[in-house]
């Protein structure tokens, strides 16, 4: 008996407990119905820190809104009683410093709510141009660094990688990237999957002349033409080494030949 008692006194709380639950569940939503954002217009905006003009943005039910007052540090920004009621401002005409900004928004049924604050630091000029050059500085400081770091990987690379013998003629595997050929020296290369993608171009350095150079995918067609310019390149230079050391032989065969008629 004292078991089923309790039993049912356990439903009665926990059947209490959701119908509050329940009941404080639209008086919780209705608090937080609207809320505001900033927009930037144009200007700067680093997080919290912000120069420039901005709107702000109310967000929420707009159809059921008459007005809306816009607030800075509790003094009045402005009025709009028009959608989409967003109120358009410059940081500069509202001082340096850390502001709150909200609103009050104003119903067709005759109530009105407060949105959250948020906060924003308004700095000056100056400022503005402290953070714009350290950002840009830091960028700049990586891209710089990342370049170095491939330089040397490469560089190291190249050193240890040894010049396999190509045949004239024999065809060229350049990878999945392509191969591009080099302005500066004009000789076709593998595109490298560490070069700097720059849209405009990929940021590569030239395994024959070690240059950094931009480069575009070429045609097959393109790199078919520089590679018959370079096995060109190569039997010429065969020519010319080649000569001095015939023409050595025959001296010294004539040099020979006078031992030979002394005999």
């Amino acid at each position: 008996m004292m078991s089923h008692m309790k039993n049912k006194y356990l439903l009665l709380i926990f059947g209490l407990g959701m119908t509050l639950l329940f009941l404080a569940k639209p008086v919780y939503g209705q608090q937080d119905a609207y809320a505001i954002n900033l927009r930037r217009n144009f200007g700067y905006g680093g997080g919290v820190n912000i120069r420039g003009t901005f709107t702000i943005h109310l967000v929420g039910d707009e159809t059921a809104v008459e007005r809306v007052e816009y607030f800075i540090d509790d003094a009045l920004m402005g009025t709009v009683d028009t959608e989409p009621f967003d109120f358009r401002f410059h940081t500069d005409d509202y001082g340096f410093g850390t502001h709150r900004l909200w609103a009050e928004v104003f119903l067709r049924d005759g109530t009105s709510q407060s949105t959250p604050t948020v906060q924003y630091n308004f700095v000056s000029p100056r400022e503005e141009r402290r953070q714009v050059g350290t950002l840009v500085g830091g960028l700049v400081g990586v891209i710089v660094l990342t370049i170095v770091i491939v330089a040397v990987i490469q560089a190291f690379v190249f050193k240890r990688r040894r010049k396999q013998p190509r045949q004239p003629g024999q065809a060229r595997n350049y990878g999945l990237l392509g191969g591009t050929i080099c302005p500066k020296c004009g000789h076709s290369f593998p595109r490298h999957v560490w070069g700097l993608n720059l849209m405009v171009g990929r940021l590569d350095r030239c395994d024959h002349c070690g240059k950094w150079v931009m480069t575009q995918r070429a045609s097959p067609t393109d790199l078919k033409a520089a590679e018959q310019a370079e096995d060109g390149e190569d039997n010429d230079q065969s020519t010319v080494f080649s000569a001095p050391t015939s023409q050595q032989e025959q001296a010294d065969r004539l040099e020979d030949t006078k031992y030979i008629d002394r005999i």
